[in-house]
């Protein structure tokens, strides 16, 4: 396992790798490309499994582990939280974190980052939306992160906005952009 601390700024009291990109929301697209490709030219070959997740993020690393055990990481795919806003093929919630194999990362930096007509060029846009219009341009599949009972293994927000029926009001953004049919209470969540 590597674990990598990525930032638009160093941090002394954590070993962050210092990306050269501004700092903000309206720069995590940059920040995630500048990511990937750090990682593609210094640990490519360390892992076979990506996982880009922020600093509010909870992972049980052992279940994503499980998850990916009968998974080729020599396929294009990647994995998480399937919303279907802005790409049709889907992309992954980038609140819920996603993990891409390593064929989908080479492809992503190879093929995408460095090609304004694969990939957003400039570093604007919703970070998830983009990394996803990318991965599909390259040919790489949004994957099907689901348990066998349908229930999800990546997760927007906090465990209860997810295990309390009703608690979201419905004319929020998320009903509408789950790919799949959204489960509530005990059937949300993977075990």
């Amino acid at each position: 396992n590597i674990v990598l601390f990525m930032s638009s700024k160093p941090n002394d009291e954590l070993p962050t790798i210092a990306l050269n990109v501004g700092e903000g929301r309206n720069n995590l697209w940059a920040k995630t490309k500048a990511a990937f490709k750090y990682i593609y030219d210094h640990h490519l070959n360390d892992a076979e499994w990506f996982m880009k997740t922020d600093d509010d993020t909870y992972v049980v690393v052992e279940n994503v582990r499980y998850f990916l055990q009968d998974k080729s990481p020599s396929q294009p795919v990647f994995f998480g939280r399937k919303f279907k806003a802005a790409v049709k093929a889907g992309y992954m919630s980038g609140g819920a974190g996603y993990v891409l194999s390593k064929e989908a990362m080479i492809r992503a930096v190879r093929d995408g980052f460095e090609h304004g007509d694969k990939c957003r060029g400039d570093g604007g846009g919703s970070e998830d939306v983009e990394m996803g219009k990318c991965l599909h341009n390259v040919g790489a599949e949004a994957g099907d992160s689901r348990d066998e009972l349908d229930r999800e293994r990546f997760h927007p927000f906090v465990p209860e906005h997810h295990l309390i029926p009703d608690i979201l009001p419905k004319d929020m953004w998320y009903w509408s952009y789950n790919y799949y049919p959204v489960k509530q209470g005990q059937d949300c969540c993977s075990d």
